[in-house]
């Protein structure tokens, strides 16, 4: 390589600074959104239990049960909604709080009431405290409890509400004044799914330019021995600080995360400059210099250079300076062995290239087709072989399916197979049914066959607007088809002879309808004749079983299954005979023109 040529290439060392960065930032980047989601989901964890405990808390060990009926009712009346009107029009919650102690109390304070006061003794002690005994002293009692009980959770707001015929009517909210009392809350459509006073879990929404998280529990009321849900306590937790900490916390980790990964990506450039590119190019000089020798090398052209590192590097060197004592003693060995034998390995190698190039192996074949998809491979058991497969346009509308298998293997077969490729993709373009095409082809093939060779050919037209397959089998092996909502199962389609064998032979059709998502699978005998070192065969059960394994993979991910199946299944032992299968998968919807 010339010095214009390396003043341009992309080196090595660039390369590896630009995977190691890009390592680097993608790491950085994936452990700052993983931290930054394990701490949002464990602060709102965090707030969620707060508020769900808050609100089980204070509904079953707050609240005083019996009263809360009471004071439902108590407001839930003409007198106190026109008393409510008249405050709200005066803006005054007053003429509410007078209307409040006016009250008389509840069944069970009266008849405590009414004990004392039959007491004298007992009567002092209940006299002062009377007005705790009105309906606005039940009221100023459960904001009191209220209160505790949000300063004790340290939330936001905990209220009493009750909720009827979809309607949210606040009773007791500590922040509010008393001229809310008995107002109905516009609806929240997060909370629409729940219906009367049912518990709501934590849930997180926007309400206004506030962001809150809310739980709600029913309270129970049993004092008459029956439980009956007569309201719901609510707890609020303002989430707004909550928002700011995350931002903080993120540009925290961000910044921190940002200095760790350019040190790091310092760190590593220089340490990857020190220890691989600069010793590799020492290596690359070296080599490139005994490269450049005449063909007589001596032991002075080993490379000597001054590389002490007990690495893969340090290995390579000397296994470098090992390879090149190597190339100097068996020189001129290898000269003599090499020139018969890269004779040999032209021919074969041209032949092989030669043979690879007629196979059509570059998929997706036609890229611009949505009607189906193909994918195809060949094993030869030798350096070529004497299977082949085809697959072309006909036309806008017909795909032909072609696959074979010459009877015998090697040079021969490889030529024989050739020439009856080229005569069927000749033919099939000509026009006809798959019977004509191969009867015609047959009668081709037969002629000057000296030595007796023959083929097995499985042929099909593919119609792919409509699905349509018109077939023919010549002496090949069964297909296997899968309908869309199947799995693969043999098609034992009526066979005719082999091809090569007698003239003027007529073929067989038969007719396959393709849905779309039907796959069709196309081998040779080498699939099932594949032996392991048991000299058992794979098998067609084996061949189902792999397809079916998964049968909705796409043909290049079926072909490579089975691959896999039959690499495991012979471990390894010597094949006696090619390997080759196609599949298709019919996806309908015929090619739109415009």
């Amino acid at each position: 390589m010339d010095q214009e040529q390396k003043g341009r290439r992309f080196g090595l060392r660039a390369k590896l600074n630009i995977m190691v960065i890009a390592c680097i930032l993608l790491v950085a980047i994936g452990l700052l959104m993983i931290s930054y989601r394990i701490y949002c989901r464990r602060v709102d964890s965090m707030y969620f239990d707060l508020a769900e405990r808050a609100a089980i808390y204070v509904s079953r060990d707050y609240i005083p049960y019996r009263y809360v009926s009471h004071l439902r009712e108590m407001i839930d009346t003409d007198e106190f909604r026109e008393v409510r009107a008249r405050a709200v029009a005066a803006d005054d919650p007053q003429i509410v709080e007078d209307w409040m102690r006016s009250q008389p109390p509840t069944d069970y304070e009266a008849e405590s009431i009414a004990a004392a006061e039959a007491d004298e003794e007992a009567w002092e002690q209940y006299a002062p405290y009377m007005e705790m005994y009105t309906l606005y002293g039940n009221y100023k009692s459960f904001a009191g409890f209220l209160n505790d009980a949000r300063d004790a959770f340290h939330t936001s707001s905990i209220y009493l509400q009750y909720v009827e015929d979809g309607v949210t009517y606040n009773l007791v909210d500590p922040d509010q004044s008393l001229l809310e009392i008995g107002t109905a809350e516009e609806p929240i459509a997060v909370f629409s799914q729940y219906t009367g006073n049912d518990r709501i879990p934590a849930t997180i929404y926007e309400y206004g330019d506030k962001r809150l998280c809310t739980a709600c529990e029913p309270v129970w009321d049993n004092w008459n021995g029956e439980d009956v849900v007569c309201g719901q306590i609510g707890v609020d937790i303002d989430m707004s600080d909550v928002e700011r900490e995350r931002h903080w916390f993120l540009l925290n980790s961000a910044l921190f995360i940002a200095g760790l990964t350019i040190a790091a990506i310092v760190a590593s450039m220089l340490l990857i400059g020190k220890l691989a590119t600069k010793p590799l190019k020492m290596l690359a000089e070296g080599a490139t210099g005994f490269a450049k020798g005449d063909e007589g090398y001596s032991k002075d052209d080993v490379i000597r250079l001054p590389i002490r590192s007990n690495d893969e590097i340090g290995d390579l060197y000397h296994e470098i300076q090992f390879m090149q004592e190597r190339i100097i003693d068996n020189t001129d060995k290898l000269t003599r062995i090499t020139a018969e034998r890269e004779r040999v390995s032209t021919e074969l190698r041209m032949a092989s290239q030669i043979q690879n190039a007629m196979l059509p192996s570059r998929f997706p074949a036609f890229p611009d087709r949505s009607e189906f998809d193909l994918y195809a491979s060949m094993e030869p058991a030798k350096e070529v072989g004497g299977d082949f497969y085809d697959f072309f346009l006909v036309d806008d509308d017909h795909l032909a399916l072609v696959i074979a298998d010459v009877s015998d293997k090697g040079v021969p077969a490889a030529l024989f197979m050739m020439s009856a490729k080229i005569i069927i993709n000749y033919r099939a373009q000509m026009g006809g049914t798959p019977g004509e095409i191969l009867s015609s082809v047959n009668t081709q093939l037969c002629r000057d066959n000296e030595y007796k060779m023959f083929v097995t050919v499985w042929l099909g037209i593919l119609e792919l607007s409509t699905g349509r397959l018109i077939c023919t089998n010549a002496g090949h092996e069964y297909p296997i088809l899968k309908h869309p909502a199947g799995t693969f199962a043999l098609l034992r389609d009526s066979h005719g002879i082999f091809m090569g064998v007698r003239k003027n032979v007529n073929f067989h059709e038969y007719e396959l309808c393709l849905e779309p998502g039907s796959k069709l699978f196309l081998y040779t005998d080498g699939l099932a004749e594949a032996n392991n070192e048991e000299n058992e065969m794979f098998g067609m059960d084996r061949i189902l079983q792999a397809l079916n394994a998964n049968p909705d993979r796409s043909p290049r991910e079926l072909l490579e299954t089975v691959q896999n199946a039959v690499d495991g299944f012979v471990r390894g032992a010597k094949q006696f005979d090619d390997l080759t299968m196609l599949c298709v998968e019919y996806k309908g919807g015929g090619r739109k023109s415009f």
